[in-house]
């Protein structure tokens, strides 16, 4: 055990005066026959996959637009009040079909032409009587005519284009688009301004 120690010594000694180029290749010799522990094996990191980053598929645009084709509000004025109804037309050439939402929540069927900047629409109601718009085009968001009555009686009317994509599903007759029983501009028909629906 001594020359042990005496040998270990003298290797220390020898490493201390040994440039560093030659220690680094020269092993010590151990002091005892108990085998080195070996380090664990290192294994890699390994990153968990990222998750595919997963866009909504767009819209599709809108249709194109031909002509007046759309959703019209239309404002038929009396004298002592307004009161609303809607087209939901289709231009196809010079002709015109589609629907009417009378005032009280009806529909019937229209058919109409266009020619230049007049139009003519006429609605066939359920019980046979017709109703007739005749009006000047102002492009084709505006128009501003006469509305002929059953009757005979003639009323000013004005129609703005109103783009909507599912149009009675959404739209009642009365201005504030929620349906309050009267006939007219605001509640129970008196006063009031349009609130479109949403």
């Amino acid at each position: 055990m001594k020359s042990q120690r005496i040998a270990l010594g003298c290797a220390l000694a020898a490493l201390l005066v040994m440039p560093a180029a030659a220690r680094a290749q020269q092993a010590l010799p151990t002091a005892s026959p108990t085998p080195a522990a070996s380090p664990a094996p290192v294994k890699p990191a390994v990153k968990p996959a990222a998750k595919p980053v997963v866009k909504p598929t767009p819209k599709p645009p809108p249709p194109q637009r031909i002509g007046i084709s759309g959703v019209w509000e239309i404002q038929i004025q009396y004298p002592n009040k307004t009161i609303y109804a809607h087209f939901s037309m289709h231009q196809h050439g010079d002709a015109l079909e589609g629907t009417y939402l009378s005032p009280q929540g009806k529909k019937s069927r229209l058919a109409g032409s266009v020619s230049g900047e007049n139009m003519v629409v006429v609605v066939t109601l359920a019980d046979g009587k017709v109703l007739r718009f005749e009006s000047q085009l102002n492009g084709t968001t505006d128009m501003v005519g006469m509305y002929t009555k059953a009757d005979g009686k003639r009323v000013v009317f004005t129609a703005s284009y109103r783009p909507k994509e599912k149009f009675f599903d959404s739209l009642s007759p009365v201005p504030g688009g929620l349906g309050n029983g009267g006939i007219g501009t605001g509640p129970g028909g008196v006063g009031g301004g349009y609130n479109p629906p949403r």
